[in-house]
């Protein structure tokens, strides 16, 4: 499950700075991921809910999972590593 927006209660998607890949494009178009931009503030947020409202969750590992799985579930492979 993901976090809540801490201002209104919805439903948070990770939120990905830099220029996405295919993958994240069309999870942004599902509104299962955030798009950023690439212009990042010193404290990076890391969620964003349908209302535009940003924030940190501390949690960066959290904030892995749930990015890799909704990547993946758009067709991403990540890399194996050695």
């Amino acid at each position: 499950m993901s976090p809540c927006c801490p201002r209104c209660g919805a439903a948070g998607a990770p939120l990905l700075f830099g220029l996405p890949i295919p993958q994240a494009r069309a999870a942004a178009a599902n509104g299962q991921l955030a798009l950023g931009g690439c212009l990042v503030a010193e404290e990076r947020p890391n969620w964003q809910c349908p209302h535009q409202h940003r924030w940190l969750d501390p949690d960066e590992e959290a904030w892995e999972t749930w990015l890799m799985a909704v990547l993946v579930a758009h067709g991403y492979e990540p890399a194996e590593h050695d």
